[in-house]
């Protein structure tokens, strides 16, 4: 079958979800191609193309776009079929009562996908393929079992988003080592997840060494890179074995800087060791709350501010730099409550931070708290799609909002920029909301990003091209009310 994956890039990392899908495909006999819909027309590309299925892999708040376009595209082609994967489908399955969508994937999908089109194809039944849900089934279907040997995987089809969209040639790549993780922390997905999935197999699984380091060089060989972000949601949880073993063959076969994420009370300094041979240049820890009662009882993140402290500091000593993300606008809490992160950040020596404003996600914990307690309601429909944007609290006042969103901006200049921690807390988070903090919170993330945080290698025109596309974004994260 040919399939469309509809895309909308909204920065500079590819999907790999979305990638490991059409890998999955092609390697069963389909063909895949991909709409990338800020620089192509898709109902010219369906048009063209003629695909027998068109595929969305969405999370909350970007899907209504996808929707509203693919209301569109099954007015204009009543006989494609549509089907939606991701976050946003796999936590509120119930997206597929809206008008024009055929199916959902819930969970995991390269199966799911495969037995999907395998159906179509021979104009079989949909009703009882686990994962996928259709409004017949909506309240009885069930998943599969996770697949526990990732290293039957195939790579992720790059190609379909290097070769087609201006990422390929960004030399910041990201790479995933492993799936799941065992936290329950109540702002994430994860402990959602894992209700999905109980019975069903093994939730944390990893890759073997030796296929990252291949999946590595077959896209060091043929797209630009100087530095890799491995985007597992914990890249390691101790100097064991597999840690020695990747910081040999890296060093050895790939031999350039990269970026990891763990956690603050899981880093020790033989981990820090291993990760420093082998060439890592940032570490992400999220701190989420300087409020450790906060932190702890609310966000169930377990970790005391030494803990915190002592983590960033340890990177520092082997000079790795660190990154770090603070939530704002929890449920309950106050602007001085915020203020504490910051502080907690400054003290801690990160040398990034970001400042995200709280999001009730569906089928988080945090979330559903928030719908229980009148604080939201959902509508999803009106959710921005970065999660740095106005709160949707109905507990905060506009002020309380405002402040938020200065926060969210200066909060980070803070950190860079210590010394203007008093001027920002104390005067400018009052002001009224203006593109001018956020032209500065971009421009200090700009030079702290290439100069520190990432190694991004590129010719002046390619770098001017980058920065001019990266204003775009953080414009829309920030200030497009559209979102």
């Amino acid at each position: 079958m040919k399939v469309l994956f509809i895309f909308k890039s909204e920065n500079f990392l590819a999907p790999i979800g979305l990638c490991a899908i059409s890998a999955m495909a092609i390697k069963k006999g389909h063909k895949t191609y991909l709409c990338e819909i800020n620089s192509q027309n898709p109902l010219k590309c369906i048009a063209d193309l003629k695909p027998d299925v068109v595929a969305y892999s969405s999370s909350t708040g970007e899907a209504k776009h996808y929707l509203r376009l693919n209301l569109i595209i099954k007015q204009k082609f009543p006989h494609i079929f549509t089907v939606m994967g991701g976050p946003h489908s796999t936590f509120y399955p119930e997206v597929i009562y809206e008008e024009g969508l055929d199916a959902v994937c819930v969970g995991e999908g390269e199966d799911a996908f495969i037995d999907l089109l395998g159906a179509l194809s021979n104009k079989q039944s949909l009703e009882n393929i686990p994962n996928i849900v259709i409004k017949d089934n909506k309240d009885k279907f069930n998943v599969r079992h996770l697949v526990e040997d990732l290293d039957i995987l195939p790579f992720p089809d790059y190609a379909l988003i290097y070769d087609n969209t201006p990422i390929g040639k960004y030399p910041l790549k990201n790479i995933i080592t492993s799936r799941g993780c065992p936290y329950d922390c109540t702002y994430c997905f994860n402990s959602a997840w894992r209700k999905i999935y109980t019975g069903r197999g093994k939730s944390v699984r990893r890759h073997s060494v030796d296929y990252v380091i291949d999946e590595i060089r077959c896209v060091k060989d043929r797209w630009a890179l100087s530095c890799v972000k491995f985007y597992d949601d914990i890249f390691t949880y101790s100097a064991d074995n597999w840690l020695e073993e990747f910081s040999q063959k890296y060093k050895k076969y790939i031999n350039l800087p990269f970026f990891i994420l763990t956690r603050a009370d899981l880093l020790t300094e033989d981990m820090v060791k291993l990760l420093r041979n082998a060439g890592c240049r940032t570490i992400s820890m999220s701190i989420e709350a300087g409020n450790a009662d906060i932190r702890n009882k609310v966000l169930r993140r377990n970790m005391s501010n030494k803990q915190i402290v002592d983590a960033h500091r340890l990177c520092d000593k082997y000079g790795i730099y660190t990154f770090t993300n603070c939530i704002l606008g929890l449920p309950g809490t106050t602007i001085d409550n915020d203020i504490e992160s910051i502080d907690l950040a400054i003290r801690a020596k990160v040398t990034w931070a970001e400042f995200p404003i709280f999001y009730p996600y569906p089928k988080t914990e945090l979330g559903q708290y928030a719908v229980k307690m009148g604080l939201y309601k959902p509508d999803y429909e009106k959710m921005h799609t970065s999660y740095q944007y106005r709160s949707l609290l109905n507990c905060f006042t506009e002020k309380q909002k405002n402040a938020q969103m200065n926060l969210s901006v200066l909060g980070a200049v803070a950190i860079a920029l210590p010394r203007f921690r008093s001027l920002i807390v104390r005067y400018l988070i009052y002001i009224q909301h203006n593109p001018f903090f956020t032209l500065v919170y971009y421009l200090t993330k700009m030079y702290v990003l290439r100069k520190k945080i990432y190694v991004t290698r590129t010719a002046f025109w390619e770098s001017i091209r980058i920065f001019v596309r990266s204003l775009k974004q953080e414009w829309f994260r920030h200030e497009d009310q559209r979102g």
